[in-house]
């Protein structure tokens, strides 16, 4: 099984699913065939495809291609992004309770702080695997 698929199956969709998700997203024609030929190894996307699905699963293109493993930065992004989708959702439903600008207000700090929380989560580990990058 490839990467493409398990970042698939990690993201709980199906195959047309992601395609139509995928296609409308970075506007691409892509068929079930197609998308199917890929995730089992028998077919490689062109250079600005794989940008995309590595943008798309929020991965390296070195991921995608099994050169890499990204297992902790993956989990360390899903639980950043959960933690984000909860605070969202507290924050609409304390908007509808209490219109108080103040609760808005330190949702959104939190929701800033655990966005960049992610973005220096991957950094730390980029520089631990790749010590001759630097940003």
């Amino acid at each position: 099984m490839t990467q493409f698929r398990n970042l698939r199956l990690q993201k709980g969709l199906n195959q047309e699913e992601f395609r139509k998700l995928y296609n409308e997203r970075y506007s691409r024609n892509y068929t079930s065939a197609a998308i199917s030929m890929i995730e089992n190894g028998k077919r490689m996307p062109e250079l600005s495809a794989l940008i995309d699905f590595a943008d798309f699963y929020d991965v390296s293109i070195d991921y995608l291609l099994g050169r890499e493993s990204d297992d902790d930065e993956l989990q360390i992004s899903q639980q950043l992004r959960a933690i984000v989708g909860k605070l969202m959702t507290l924050k609409n439903e304390a908007v509808e309770e209490d219109n108080s600008s103040e609760i808005q207000e330190n949702m959104e700090m939190l929701r800033c702080l655990l966005q960049q929380s992610e973005v220096l989560a991957k950094r730390v580990e980029k520089e631990k695997d790749n010590s001759w990058y630097k940003y």
